[in-house]
Order: structure tokens, then C-alpha cells, then sequence
């Protein structure tokens, strides 16, 4: 019924523990498949070590990133559902039975769900789920607001990767919020307001400010998306304000000032015009360090 994916890279310390919370499931019909990116480390060796027949152990020949470690993954993979888990979060115990329920109790157009997650840093439990305001279309829910990626308890119908396709792989980052942006053009969500996995940061964990890269893919994906965007003020101004200062990372003064210009007038906040000011006439560096100081 399921398939499991654990895509790893030099997780000894933790893949082990990820395991192990998939097979102490009480839902027992699944296989797990791990993918490993070609880890440097002791992984391989460690995981050999669990005897399981459950357990399908596949690696990369080069090192190509998590996204194309998932897609090799589901082109793997024989369940009619699709969970991912990254190999330092665990599972808990009833985490696939409850995404059978409910995955087998709604539409016949949901094409896939997630749960709250138990976020442990610093000492302390931070239990978080997202709960969107549905708006006239998933698509559009998602393009409002997107708060989840595949560590939040993710599972997908296999269905849904024959129809939309996989992770894209040319992008450099952001191939969650690609991803479901695409199948929410096609499919309805549904989710689980229970805690049922269990995401570990330490205290240096923190978002990726590799801005180039996030650049890079919204000037990949994120075109298809403006004729909706220009029917929505307030997404005008969500997505042209980002797609601005992304460009201004790319040193690309001219893209980030066409969209800039594109910024609704009336949403153009002053914080906005200070940090188009900052870019225009300060070196990169600085201008990208001021910005992410006013907007932490």
C-alpha cells in the first residue's frame, strides 16, 4: 500500500533511527526505500546492518541532490501511496495508519496530505501543522499561502506523479514549492490535524539564504504562474516584491527594477522602497545583508 522514501547523504549518526521508526509502524503494509547520494560516510554500512526484507537500499552513481534522490526513489517504488521521510526526522508509530484513513476517506480528487509535525530544537517541543484557508481553488490556496514541504508528513498518490510529473530536477532550489504548485493545479489537499512526525534541527539549523539559487529557480518555474498572479492584487504584490529583491541577488538591476515596477502602487510599503533603495546603490553584500536584518 505504501512506499517509503528516505533519500540520505551522510545521515549515520541519524538514517538508522529514521528506519526504525518506519518499521515500528502498526500499519504493516509498506516497503521502505532508501536512496543514498553517494554518502562518504558509514550509512550504507550501518544500514546494511538492519535485516528487513521491507528495506530496498539503492545509491546514486553521483552525488545529484535530494530531489533527484526522491524521484529515483518513486521510479522504485510499488505502493499506491508515496510517503517521504528525510533520513533525521522520524515517523510516529501510527503515522501511516492514520494517512490511510485518511488518504482512503476523502475525494476521489485528493491527490495528497500531510500531518503536524513535533519540531524539537533548543531543548524544547514546538508542535506546528498547517492549516490553510481554502481559497477558490487549491492552486490558488497554494499560491496564497504554502507553508509545507515533503519533511512535513507528506504522503502523495502514486497517481499523482503519472499525471504531474516528478520533482524537477534542473531547479537549484525551491523544488517543494515547484512541485506543489504543479499538482495543485490538478489535485485537492487534505490533512491530518495529529502530530505524527517528529523533525530534529539543532540550534545552528536555520532557512537556506542561498538567494542566488532560490533566484535561479523562481525565474524557472514561477512565469508559468503570472497570469494568475495578475488577477490578484495582493499576490501581485507577494510575488513581484520576491521575484524583485531575488533578482537584485542576481545582480540583475534591471529584472529586479522591471518588477518592482510591477509591485501594485498601493502595496509599494516604504520598507519595499528602502529595500530597492539599498539594492540600487549599495554593493550586493551589503544591500542583502540590510535586507534580511529588516526582514528577520
Amino acid at each position: 500500500m505504501f512506499s517509503i522514501i528516505i533519500p540520505n547523504f551522510n545521515r549515520q549518526n541519524s538514517v538508522i533511527k529514521a528506519i526504525k521508526s518506519v518499521l515500528n509502524q502498526t500499519f504493516a503494509d509498506f516497503e521502505l526505500i532508501v536512496v543514498d547520494d553517494c554518502s562518504t560516510d558509514n550509512s550504507l554500512k550501518e544500514i546494511s546492518k538492519i535485516k528487513d526484507e521491507r528495506i530496498k537500499v539503492y545509491q546514486l552513481e553521483e552525488n545529484s541532490g535530494a530531489a533527484a534522490a526522491r524521484n529515483y526513489g518513486i521510479k522504485k517504488s510499488s505502493g499506491d501511496f508515496i510517503s517521504f521521510l528525510d533520513s533525521d526526522d522520524t515517523f510516529e508509530p501510527d503515522f501511516l495508519k492514520i494517512s490511510y484513513e485518511t488518504l482512503s476517506n476523502s475525494a476521489k480528487n485528493t491527490g495528497f496530505m500531510w500531518t503536524g509535525s513535533n519540531i524539537y530544537q533548543g531543548g524544547k517541543i514546538d508542535k506546528q501543522i498547517w492549516r490553510p484557508k481554502r481559497e477558490e481553488t487549491p492552486n490558488l490556496t497554494f499560491l496564497k499561502e504554502l507553508k509545507i514541504g515533503t519533511g512535513a508528513g507528506v504522503t502523495v498518490k502514486s497517481e499523482v506523479f503519472e499525471k504531474c510529473g516528478y520533482f524537477d530536477e534542473r531547479l537549484p532550489a525551491a523544488e517543494d514549492t515547484e512541485f506543489f504548485l504543479r499538482i495543485t493545479k490538478s489535485y485537492d489537499y487534505v490533512y491530518a490535524p495529529l502530530y505524527l512526525i517528529n523533525i530534529y534541527r539543532d540550534d545552528n539549523d536555520r532557512m537556506s539564504k542561498n538567494f542566488k539559487n532560490i533566484a535561479d529557480a523562481y525565474n524557472i518555474f514561477l512565469p508559468s504562474y503570472f497570469s494568475v498572479i495578475d488577477r490578484d492584487n495582493n499576490l501581485q504584490g507577494k510575488f513581484y516584491y520576491k521575484m524583485m529583491w531575488l533578482n537584485y541577488n542576481l545582480a540583475d538591476k534591471k529584472t529586479g527594477k522591471y518588477f518592482y515596477n510591477k509591485i501594485p502602487k498601493d502595496l509599494r510599503s516604504f520598507k519595499i522602497k528602502i529595500i530597492k533603495y539599498l539594492y540600487e546603490y549599495l554593493p550586493l553584500k551589503n544591500a542583502s545583508y540590510i535586507h534580511q536584518k529588516l526582514s528577520s
